[in-house]
């Protein structure tokens, strides 16, 4: 092989592992990401349950009485 496409080989192969290594490092963002919206997900359910459990003791304006200076 000439040196000229030894040279172009490296180059190439020096770019597919960098590349490479940039993908593993895109995967463990995006696999963190997943974590962090399965937990967001989990606690804003968690909150929408309380909220419709206790909405169950919240009356309404109209049962209501109305303040002294009313």
């Amino acid at each position: 092989m000439s040196e000229q496409l030894e040279n172009r080989v490296m180059d190439l192969e020096i770019r597919l592992t960098y590349q490479e290594s940039i993908l593993q490092e895109l995967n463990e963002v995006v696999v963190k990401q997943q974590d962090q919206i399965d937990l967001l997900l989990a606690e804003l359910t968690r909150q929408k349950e309380q909220l419709d459990n206790g909405a169950e003791f919240v009356r309404s304006t109209t049962e209501e009485t109305p303040p002294p200076h009313y």
